[in-house]
């Protein structure tokens, strides 16, 4: 039986002068080998098109990012098996148009992070509504052969097993300061069920998540008047305008943060709802609200358990991600639970990052036990009648709110904080009709949305392979899938 602390392989099975370990990982080989009995073990190559099966996006010039509204998708910009609609750089149609038929993409494509770290491996599909995109050069766009066995819906669940997780991180090599697969996903054993009655159950499932996931974003687009997406541009204030030596607070010199035009709007929205908006520092002052941030555990809790060590990078459309990158022990948990847990309720948003900031989402039963990062400020609500959370979320996300996160966010050394400006953000009053519609009506999506994480969940389980028995309670040669 094999060591998982050591083992030699023959001369004649090392494989393109590769002597990295993991490659090599004998329990995959004990995996590939109990999962046969169920699955057909089809080399991913031999699904895809022979001609445009498997081809990378192209790297584009930061001085193109912002200048339209085309999403040009990057490894972070995929979750839950889709694109998220608040993607984060946006190119204008002269750049699509350069790329656009060589990247040739289509509907029912399925997109494979091939370059980064914890990200490799991670996929989404393209829908009817997302042709209309370009991929970085760290992302490949995979496309099945027309005879396929399978299809593309349960080609995303397959890949995102952790049977193939494991095989993607053994092929995952480092190169300089970042990880890359390179070709050797094409040679990932995808596991198809020899009962063709399980493949067709998996195609119907996805397919229906994504069409449920389709509904909650055009509904959370209409609750908050917005497509979510938060820009980084500068202010719109036109030219110049000038500012009364009085106004000036806490020597702050950046003209966005005095942007008249942003003023404006408030005041006119502020007409419009004919009462004030209030600052979340009234909250704070009556008690309602409860605000900290959270607790850096250092790299070497990484990976010591299986708690949700919760970062910037796993918050998107308004949810917290159902795989967060890393996990830490129960120890550590405890050590920092008193500053930095969450529950049920909470409000999570990035204080500190580019154009995550701003960003937010709640925390469902699903996520509990959970640590936050020191980049994100925890919002708590103490009277969840008086001071709804999902109404709190809703008006966080008002497209006018967002802008005056914008105005406040500073950069800081290499990152861009908010910092305890937050406070001074206003919101329209949470005791309004149409707030409390907001409020309800976002209830009702996040809990949704909860549930297609759990089904994701289980779509995948379905087609799990089993684990070797030999294997079951000893560390994997593999970084966590």
């Amino acid at each position: 039986m094999p060591n998982h602390l050591a083992f030699s392989i023959n001369r004649k099975d090392i494989i393109s002068r590769i002597l990295i370990p993991k490659y090599y990982n004998p329990e995959l080989s004990d995996s590939i080998l109990a999962a046969s009995e169920k699955f057909n073990l089809v080399p991913l190559c031999d699904l895809l098109d022979p001609i445009a099966g498997s081809q990378l996006g192209n790297w584009i010039r930061r001085e193109h990012y912002g200048s339209g509204e085309i999403p040009y998708v990057r490894t972070s910009d995929l979750s839950h098996w889709r694109i998220r609609p608040d993607f984060k750089k946006g190119i204008s149609e002269a750049v699509y148009k350069r790329y656009a038929a060589k990247q040739d993409i289509r509907e029912n494509d399925v997109l494979f992070v091939a370059h980064g770290t914890y990200l490799v491996g991670a996929v989404a599909i393209v829908t009817a509504a997302e042709t209309k995109i370009l991929l970085q050069d760290h992302i490949f766009r995979l496309r099945l052969r027309p005879d396929a066995p399978i299809s593309s819906f349960f080609l995303l669940a397959a890949l995102s097993t952790s049977f193939c997780r494991r095989q993607i991180r053994a092929c995952q090599f480092s190169a300089d300061i970042i990880d890359k697969i390179g070709e050797r996903h094409l040679d990932i054993m995808v596991p198809i069920p020899k009962d063709q009655c399980i493949s067709d159950v998996v195609t119907n499932s996805v397919e229906r998540i994504i069409e449920k996931q389709d509904l909650n974003r055009r509904s959370v687009a209409d609750i908050c008047s917005s497509d979510m997406r938060m820009l980084r541009e500068r202010a719109d204030t036109r030219l110049h305008f000038s500012v009364p030596r009085k106004r000036i607070l806490s020597r702050i010199l950046l003209p966005k943060y005095y942007d008249p035009l942003l003023e404006l709007e408030l005041k006119e929205a502020e007409a419009a709802d004919d009462e004030p908006w209030i600052m979340l520092s009234e909250l704070v002052d009556q008690g309602l609200l409860i605000t900290t941030t959270g607790v850096e555990v250092g790299k070497l809790a990484y990976g010591t358990g299986s708690i949700p060590f919760l970062r910037t990078s796993d918050i998107a459309d308004l949810e917290v991600k159902r795989d967060p990158k890393h996990c830490v022990s129960e120890q550590i948990f405890l050590k920092y639970a008193s500053k930095a847990e969450v529950k049920p309720g909470d409000v999570l948003l990035v204080r500190d990052g580019t154009y995550l900031v701003g960003s937010s989402a709640i925390i469902g039963g699903e996520e509990v036990p959970s640590l936050i990062c020191g980049g994100l400020y925890r919002l708590r609500s103490r009277d969840h009648q008086r001071l709804n959370p999902y109404t709190l979320l809703a008006l966080l996300n008002l497209p006018l709110v967002r802008r005056q996160m914008r105005a406040r966010q500073f950069t800081r050394d290499v990152i861009d904080t908010l910092g305890k400006r937050l406070f001074e953000i206003r919101i329209p009053s949470l005791f309004s009709r149409q707030s409390h519609e907001r409020g309800r009506r976002l209830l009702t999506v996040m809990q949704s949305k909860a549930a297609l994480k759990t089904e994701i969940g289980r779509v995948i389980m379905s087609i799990e392979p089993p684990i070797p028995q030999a294997s079951v309670g000893r560390p994997s040669w593999s970084m966590r899938a």
